[in-house]
Order: C-alpha cells, then structure tokens, then sequence
C-alpha cells in the first residue's frame, strides 16, 4: 500500500462494520485457512526431524481458534488505538481506527499464505521483511488515517507497537500454558 491507497482511504466514506465485513474479515481468513492445510496435509517442520502432523480434528480445532483470535485481535487493536487517540490524535474516530489495523494488517494476513508450508525457518524468512513492512504501513498511516501531525504520529506509532509486542507475548503465554495443562493437539511426546 502507498500514501496514495491511504489518502484515498482516509477520504472515503465508509463505517467501521463496512470495513471490517468488507475486508477485514475476508482477508483475516487467509491465514487460518493456510493453517489448516499446511498441518493437515504437510505438518510442521522444525527441521530436526519429521514433520509434525496433526489429525484432522486438531487441526479444525487450531484453525477455527486462530480465525477467532485474529478477529478478536484486530477489534481489540482498533479499539486501543480508538482509545490512544485520546492523547494522540483527538480528532480521530473509531472507523479511522478500524482503518489503521486493516492498513497495517494487510501484508501480513496476505503473507498468512506461508503458512500452506509450516517450516519456521521458512517462516523467519518470509514473515520478517513483512512485519518490517506493517512497521512502516503504521508509521506512515497514522498521521493521515488518524489526522494528526507527524510527530504525534510517531509517537501514537511507537505506543502501538509496544502494545502489539505485548498483545503478542502474551497470546505466546497464553498458548504455552494451555498446552501444558492439555489444551491443544496431542503431540505424543
């Protein structure tokens, strides 16, 4: 996406339920469907030995799980930089914020693809120049979707990605503990 694509779509007039219905739901299902593919039909690779394969419930089971955590992720997302923008960007509104996470989510639900291979060394090296991406698809959107001067920007930007780091670690805990108490695919390990 260019400032081009982002000024058209800070001009557009849309609500936030268009947007998410729309697009972001739509584009949000990439990923768990590779998911899905990937582990039933290939399994996860961590180039130390065989695959990883899941059955087919397991493997239902994490996708259907992951699509309600992206989903969950990106209304929780938009409704913290809603939120930020208190500070920020007070001009901003919940739609601009809906915005924000479609923009900076796009290249990476559409990378969501890489999961058709589950390989992490596979992943390292795809998924890193993409976040590096959405890194930049955030800091140069917010000052125009949120319409806010640049330095407000950068810093809305530098809150927001310590936020989504945070969020991130804490999904890793999350699914760490849940696995060791049962939750999850049988691995037989």
């Amino acid at each position: 996406m260019t400032k081009s694509v982002i000024k058209h779509l800070a001009e557009s007039d849309y609500s936030p339920a268009q947007l998410f219905f729309g697009y972001s739901i739509w584009l949000g299902l990439i990923p768990p469907i590779s998911a899905f593919f990937g582990t039933y039909f290939y399994g996860w690779s961590l180039g130390i030995s065989d695959p990883i394969r899941l059955s087919l419930p397991e493997s239902i089971a994490i996708s259907i799980f992951y699509a309600l955590a992206l989903i969950a992720g990106f209304l929780v997302t938009a409704f913290v930089i809603k939120w930020m923008a208190k500070v920020y960007a007070p001009n901003a509104t919940l739609k601009d914020a809906f915005a924000v996470v479609s923009v900076v989510g796009t290249p990476i639900m559409v990378a969501g693809v890489v999961h058709l291979y589950p390989s992490v060394l596979f992943h390292i090296i795809v998924l890193s120049p993409v976040f590096a991406w959405s890194c930049y698809l955030l800091f140069s959107s917010i000052p125009i979707l949120l319409k806010t001067d640049y330095d407000r920007g950068v810093f809305m930007g530098c809150a927001i990605l310590g936020y989504l780091v945070t969020a991130f670690l804490a999904l890793l805990g999350v699914s760490a503990i849940a696995w060791v108490y049962g939750i999850g695919p049988n691995l037989g390990v």
